[in-house]
């Protein structure tokens, strides 16, 4: 069987390649002022979504090991950054992150540790949503 993390890759490759691809065929206009619809409105990002909300809920039942979560935890955290240019994709990869909030629980303080350090150094203070104000406060807890 395929691993949580290889499952979490697929879902973020084939998730970017269809925002890339909605982007590229892009009319003018679209998007603009809601008069037509334009790629962030597209029903990828709701599905894509649901799609890691599910894996990572699968995963959870399955009681991983602290090590498999902190794998999977730390490729979900650090899926966004790749795409800060392309909006709809980088808001949703943020979104998204909160959806590990109950791996959180399933790690050892080591691995915890250091992925609040890691969390924090790419998410400074002032660029955190409230989201990952909860991550980072939930990671450093354990």
């Amino acid at each position: 069987m395929e691993s949580w993390l290889s499952r979490l890759e697929a879902l973020i490759r084939d998730y970017t390649d269809q925002v890339q691809e909605l982007e590229r065929n892009r009319k003018i206009g679209d998007g603009l002022f809601g008069l037509r619809p334009g790629p962030a409105d597209n029903p990828c990002h709701d599905r894509f979504a649901a799609d890691v909300k599910k894996l990572l809920d699968d995963c959870r039942d399955t009681a991983p090991d602290s090590g498999e979560c902190a794998a999977l935890l730390r490729r979900l955290f650090t899926a966004a950054e790749p795409w800060r240019e392309l909006k709809s994709a980088y808001w949703m990869l943020i979104a998204v992150q909160g959806f590990g909030m109950d791996l959180v629980d399933r790690l050892n303080h080591a691995d915890a540790a250091a992925l609040a350090e890691h969390y924090a150094a790419q998410y400074p203070r002032h660029e955190r949503l409230p989201v990952q104000d909860k991550i980072l406060k939930k990671l450093r807890a354990v």
